[in-house]
C-alpha cells in the first residue's frame, strides 16, 4: 500500500445494491461457506461480572484513522523530548493530562474520554495492521476473520432492521468473514459540505453531502408492483443459477436483496441526508469530509443503527508530517467535540461506545530528510468514551520519548475484549468451521482492561 493511500472509494446506489446482490452471493459463498453448518457455544473462559459497565453500550461509533496517527502529535505528547518535534502540548479538563495543542476542543471534553496510552501491537504493515485493528486477529491465509462492525451486526443487530446494522462511512470498513455477507458493511462516501475540505485540506467541489445513497426513490415511471415483478424475475434466474451451487449462494443473494429493499422502503433512510441539518450544526462539526461523516454517524445512531464506522484518511504522515497532522487535527477536533456533545446532550452517550483508533502509531524518531514519521506499532494511543467507559483517566504510559510502553500495556486482543465487555458480547463465544476449527470472537487470551470501567 502506498504511503499516501486513502480509504477505498465506494459509491453505492440502489442499482449498485441490486447488482451487488449477485456478486455478493458469490462472495458470500466464499466467506460464509466454511461456517455453513457452524454452531456457537460458550468458551471456556469465564466472563468477569465484577467489572462494571458490562453490556451498557447498545450502539458503537468506530472512528478509524487510516494510516496510523502519531501518538506524539495527538494524545501522547512529550514536551521537551528530542522526539517531540514541532507539536506543542496543551492542558486538558483533566489535571495533569496534556494532549496536542491542535486538539483544544477534545481537551475540554477529556473528562468523558478514557485515554489508552499503552497500546502495543506487532503489525507495522498497513494492510496487516488495519486487519488486526478491525478484527482483533493477526492476518492468516487460512481464514477471513469478522470485523468489529460485522460482529456487532451479528451479535446485537436485528435481521429485519430497516437500515443496515453496520455502516462504513468514507471507507470500505472490514469484511464480515465467517459471519457471511448478511453482516457485510454498507459502505458510503460523504463529501465535505460546499466550501469545505477533505483530509488533505483540498477544497470541496461544492456538491455538498446530499444523496450519498442514490436512487432510493423509484423512477417516475416505476411502480412498486413493477419493481416487485422485476425482482421476482431476477430471483427466479438466481434460483436457477443456484441449483448447481451451494445453498449459501442463494441465501446470500436473498439476504442482500431483502436488505436493499428494506432500505429503499424505510422512512429512516432520510438519516443519510445531511441537508436536513441546520447550517450551524454543520459548522460545529466542521465543514470537512470527516466532520460530515461524524454528523451522519450521529444521525444513523439516532435512527437505531448498531455500528457506524467513520474512516479518516491521510494519517500516513511520512512527508511534511507536522503540517499534515496540524491539518488533520484541525478537522478531527471540532468533529469529535461536536459528536460527543450531541450524544451527551441527547442522553445517548451513556449507551453509545465511541472508539478512536488507527493502524498503529508513528516513530518517535523524526525522519529529518522528509520531516515526518514512519510506522510504529510498539507504542501508541487510542481512546474510548461513553457506553459504560469511565472518562477522565489515562491507561498505560510510555517512556520519556514515547518509544516503549512502560506501564499498562494494552494489546489489540485486550482492546477487543474491552469492547466486547462494554457491548455485552461474549468474547469467548466460539464458532466452528466446517473443518472443526474453532474461532473465538476475541483472539486467544484477550482480557478486559479493567481501568476502562472500574
Amino acid at each position: 500500500m502506498c504511503d499516501k493511500c486513502d480509504p477505498i472509494q465506494t459509491h453505492v446506489s440502489r442499482r449498485d445494491m441490486l447488482r451487488y446482490g449477485v456478486a455478493a452471493g458469490a462472495a458470500g459463498a466464499l466467506w460464509a461457506s466454511p461456517l455453513r453448518h457452524a454452531f456457537a457455544e460458550e468458551g471456556t473462559l469465564q466472563k468477569d461480572v465484577s467489572i462494571s459497565g458490562r453490556g451498557k453500550a447498545k450502539q458503537v461509533i468506530f472512528l478509524f484513522m487510516v494510516g496510523g496517527a502519531s501518538h506524539l502529535d495527538t494524545f501522547d505528547p512529550k514536551p521537551g523530548a528530542a522526539t517531540q518535534g514541532d507539536t506543542r502540548a496543551v492542558d486538558t479538563a483533566v489535571t495533569g493530562v496534556k494532549i496536542a495543542r491542535t486538539l483544544p476542543e477534545i481537551g475540554k471534553r477529556m473528562g468523558d474520554i478514557a485515554l489508552v496510552r499503552g497500546m502495543s501491537s506487532k503489525e507495522g504493515n498497513h494492510d496487516r495492521a488495519r486487519y488486526l485493528m478491525h478484527t482483533g486477529y493477526p492476518p492468516t491465509p487460512t481464514v477471513v476473520h469478522a470485523g468489529l462492525g460485522s460482529i456487532i451486526s451479528h451479535e446485537m443487530g436485528r435481521a429485519d432492521a430497516e437500515l443496515p446494522e453496520y455502516i462504513a462511512i468514507n471507507g470500505p470498513g472490514a469484511r464480515p468473514g465467517y459471519l457471511g455477507v448478511q453482516h457485510a458493511p454498507f459502505a458510503i462516501q460523504v463529501q465535505a459540505p460546499a466550501g469545505g475540505e477533505d483530509e488533505r485540506g483540498r477544497r470541496s467541489p461544492g456538491q455538498g453531502s446530499r444523496a450519498v445513497v442514490q436512487n432510493l426513490e423509484l423512477p417516475k415511471d416505476m411502480t412498486a408492483d413493477r419493481l416487485d415483478e422485476r425482482i421476482g424475475f431476477l430471483q427466479k434466474l438466481n434460483a436457477r443459477f443456484g441449483k448447481d451451487r451451494t445453498d449459501a449462494v442463494g441465501e446470500a443473494q436473498s439476504a442482500m436483496f431483502e436488505r436493499a429493499r428494506r432500505l429503499m422502503d424505510s422512512p429512516k433512510n432520510t438519516a443519510f441526508d445531511l441537508e436536513a441539518e441546520k447550517p450551524e450544526t454543520i459548522e460545529r462539526y466542521g465543514k470537512t469530509r470527516f466532520g460530515a461523516g461524524c454528523l451522519m454517524a450521529r444521525r444513523l445512531i439516532d435512527s437505531g443503527v448498531k455500528c457506524v464506522e467513520v474512516m479518516m484518511g491521510g494519517w500516513d504522515t511520512h512527508n511534511d508530517g507536522f503540517n499534515e497532522v496540524r491539518t488533520l487535527n484541525g478537522q478531527l477536533d471540532p468533529a469529535v467535540a461536536a459528536l460527543l456533545d450531541d450524544l451527551k446532550r441527547s442522553g445517548k452517550l451513556d449507551e453509545t461506545l465511541v472508539v478512536w483508533v488507527g493502524d498503529f502509531g508513528r516513530t518517535p524518531r523524526i525522519d529529518t530528510a522528509r520531516n515526518g514519521r514512519g510506522h510504529y506499532p510498539r507504542a501508541w494511543s487510542a481512546w474510548m468514551a461513553g457506553g459504560g467507559v469511565q472518562g477522565g483517566r489515562v491507561i498505560g504510559k510510555t517512556d520519556a520519548t514515547a518509544e516503549t510502553v512502560v506501564e499498562g500495556e494494552v494489546r489489540p486482543e485486550d482492546f477487543y475484549a474491552s469492547i466486547a465487555h462494554a457491548t455485552g458480547i461474549d468474547a469467548t463465544k466460539t464458532f466452528y468451521t466446517g473443518q472443526g476449527r474453532p474461532i473465538q470472537i476475541v483472539y486467544k487470551d484477550g482480557r478486559v482492561v479493567k481501568d476502562l470501567f472500574a
